[in-house]
């Protein structure tokens, strides 16, 4: 199990270049589960025909014909996931999801997050360098082979080169020379390997969007919350070169003709009927212990939420007051504050005990078996004790861990100046005079970089941020592991009265007198680069000094502790599969592509309440509040729904928005396809109740649920509210 991984990873690339009962040995209930589509049909099929479903296992996932897999895409990386609807390459996603695009494509001018935006021509629709899409090829297990390739080496670490260089290997040669996205990924913390293939599409276009006022419908006052009133879709499609192959941005491109779409259904969905989601969940900790469990609650998750809050507070407030300001902050602030609620949603929910008895019942139950035959008790007795010594140990790098990983090293100032390290690198590497041609090179991929960031972020608001980031490690941070840097600000500013005015200060005196920071003068800069200056930089330097700290006081002990706690829960997994031999056991999430089925079900959060499963306009109507942001309805809805004006997308005699299934999903899932029994499309995930916080973790069928628009809801919005009847047009639509 590894913990901050993603944030360590962007810092690398900067210095190198609820409670239920434990499962019973048995195959679990189908509402639980991120399976592997390519053994469905060895694992699931027969409960995926009694759960409802009327397709095959080879209609999901085939690599001889096409099959529901050849129309679900993976967007950048992973991030989210979009389904293909039509067959000249339609893409639906969430419009959380297209947010960043759209917001890029937005000024004060043409505010396409108010506004909305739609191509009625697709000469009308807009390009989005950097948007990526992948539709998966196919997946192999390459267990065995790299298996029997480390049986005979007994070190751990000659078993990890020995694999890292074989899984590269793979890779290489199944891109056939570019032509796909290849790469070997670890299942079960490495008890398993699989070779995932993808097809990457690079042109894809934006299409159509709701105004916020529909795609973001109850903000962050609903985000994690039942019940819910949100259209939140949006609109793109993939172009290819003429000859249906990948290719980059060109007015020569053409439509994507896909192996595959999904058709839409109109006959909307009943209590107890079967759905499944197809897409990319991205990440998990399922196998994790109740001493992991304990961590995250008490030492990671407390600074993680103060380190976000912290930032959010800030950028609220320049937002609320210049609307320039809050369609340039948008996406990123959306972002953070979607993370920040959902680790507050989950630190509610282990302060109370949710996850805790499944996990130590489970425990117990291991225990006594891995106890039971001196064999086992060799290979798996220690394994728990292990990982709860690694935890302790972990306490020492906390909290300056979690506010370094969600403080630093998520802000954009950091983001920013990452661009800078390996520029000084290369004009600091040997004694040898870079040749124009390469400066060159470097220089225009920094000036690329030094423009987005000056077009995106507000230097104002990112200042503010930064300083309150400081503050905040300051004050939390305990003074014998506070970075020296940091502490060096507070006790030289002999003037200052408390550390909040030393640090503001120092702050102000970076942004005044670092080149880096101003806009004119980088740009000056770059024209003449000089290594004297950049190392003269104060905010070049007091970030290096910040990220020095990072490596060589938190990291190394992570790193050492992590490899262990990485191998032990390896361990625990192999004994888990070992002791419920009878059990289909599904990995983790890691943004490869899962399938999960279960059923459209309401619920019962607590004691005297309850919620139906779908909910309809009169909510949206309820919650129509013109004075706050969140909750207004724009005025032609709002005609519409007077008119009841529902067309063919009505179900007795209402306009259905979101509804519910107990689905098994994560982040990734956003935006991925809700299939009915038929395989027919009938809504788009997008969330997951309040109660799932802790669902990453620990998987509660009583409380877990997927928050679903209504795709009728979506066409509706396309057809009546935006008159995007050409989209309608491209759609195989079924039913009513």
């Amino acid at each position: 199990m590894s913990r901050k991984i993603f944030a360590f990873a962007v810092l690398i690339f900067v210095v190198v270049s609820m409670v239920h009962a434990a499962p019973p040995a048995s195959i679990p209930m189908p509402d639980e589960g991120m399976w592997l589509p390519l053994y469905l049909k060895k694992l699931n099929e027969r409960s995926l025909k009694s759960d409802g479903a009327r397709f095959t296992a080879d209609d999901i996932y085939n690599i001889n014909h096409s099959s529901f897999k050849d129309a679900v895409v993976r967007l950048n990386g992973g991030m989210c996931t979009a389904e293909i609807v039509s067959p000249e390459g339609l893409l639906l996603t969430n419009h959380h999801c297209g947010y960043e695009k759209i917001a890029e494509h937005s000024d004060v001018t043409h505010d396409y997050l108010k506004d909305g935006f739609w191509a009625m021509k697709k000469s009308d629709e807009l390009a989005n360098p950097g948007f990526k899409a992948e539709i998966l090829v196919y997946m192999e297990d390459e267990t065995d082979l790299l298996n029997n390739a480390v049986k005979n080496i007994s070190s751990d670490d000659a078993k990890e080169v020995r694999i890292e260089a074989m899984t590269d290997s793979i890779g290489k040669a199944a891109s056939k020379d570019g032509k796909y996205n290849a790469s070997v990924e670890d299942f079960f913390e490495g008890n398993q390997y699989f070779l995932v293939v993808y097809q990457q599409f690079n042109d894809i276009r934006l299409v159509g969007a709701p105004p916020s006022s529909i795609g973001k419908f109850g903000g962050d006052v609903d985000n994690w919350m039942w019940p819910r009133h949100t259209g939140d879709f949006s609109v793109f499609r993939i172009y290819s070169a003429p000859d249906g192959t990948p290719a980059e941005y060109s007015k020569d491109n053409v439509p994507y003709k896909p192996k595959y779409f999904f058709p839409i259904s109109l006959n909307g969905e009943k209590k107890g009927d079967f759905a499944m989601v197809m897409g990319y969940p991205g990440h998990t900790d399922r196998y994790a212990t109740s001493t992991d469990l304990e961590f995250s609650r008490d030492y990671e998750n407390p600074a993680t939420i103060d380190a976000y809050e912290t930032q959010l507070a800030v950028m609220k407030r320049d937002m609320d007051a210049n609307e320039a300001i809050k369609i340039k902050l948008a996406e990123d602030y959306a972002s953070i504050s979607n993370t920040y609620k959902y680790y507050v949603g989950q630190e509610l929910l282990l302060k109370h005990g949710a996850g805790f008895t499944t996990k130590l019942d489970e425990e117990k139950g291991f225990t006594e078996w891995a106890n039971s035959i001196d064999e086992r008790k060799k290979k798996y007795g220690n394994v728990l004790s292990d990982i709860k010594d690694a935890n302790e140990k972990l306490k020492s790098i906390e909290p300056a861990f979690s506010y370094f990983n969600s403080g630093i090293l998520s802000s954009q100032l950091f983001k920013y100046y990452s661009h800078y390290f390996p520029f000084y690198k290369f004009l600091n590497d040997g004694a040898l005079k870079p040749q124009k041609g390469e400066l060159d090179t470097v220089t225009k991929k920094i000036r690329d970089k030094v423009t987005d960031y000056f077009n995106s972020v507000t230097g104002e608001t990112d200042k503010k941020a930064f300083a309150a980031i400081l503050l905040d490690m300051y004050n939390k941070i305990p003074a014998e592991v506070r970075p020296e840097a940091l502490s060096k600000i507070v006790a030289e500013d002999k003037k200052a009265p408390t550390p909040e005015i030393a640090i503001n200060g120092y702050v102000d005196k970076l942004y005044k007198k670092s080149i880096l920071l101003d806009k004119d003068k980088v740009k000056s800069f770059l024209d003449n680069p000089n290594l004297k200056k950049l190392k003269k930089d104060p905010y070049f330097n007091f970030m290096r000094d910040m990220i020095m700290y990072y490596l060589q006081n938190l990291y190394p002990v992570y790193s050492a502790i992590n490899k262990s706690v990485t191998n032990d829960h390896k361990l625990y997994i192999e004994g888990l599969m070992e002791w419920q031999k009878n059990k289909n056991f599904y990995p983790d999430a890691n943004s490869t592509l899962r399938v999960t089925y279960g059923n459209v079900l309401p619920y019962i959060p607590r004691d005297g309440v309850s919620y139906k499963y779908y909910t309809t306009y009169e909510g949206i109507l309820e919650k129509n509040n013109p004075k706050d942001p969140e909750f207004i309805v724009p005025q032609r809805e709002l005609d519409l729904f007077e008119k009841k004006d529902f067309g063919r997308y009505a179900q007795d005699d209402t306009l259905r928005i979101d509804f519910l299934a107990n689905t098994d999903i994560s982040g990734g899932n956003s935006g991925s396809p809700v299939l009915d029994a038929d395989g027919n499309l009938i809504g788009l995930a997008f969330d997951g109740d309040w109660e799932s916080m802790i669902g990453d973790l620990v998987f509660n069928p009583a409380t877990n649920r997927t928050i679903c628009v209504d795709i009728r809801y979506v066409l509706w919005v396309m057809d009546k509210y935006a008159g995007a009847t050409n989209l309608i047009d491209e759609m195989k639509i079924v039913g009513k």
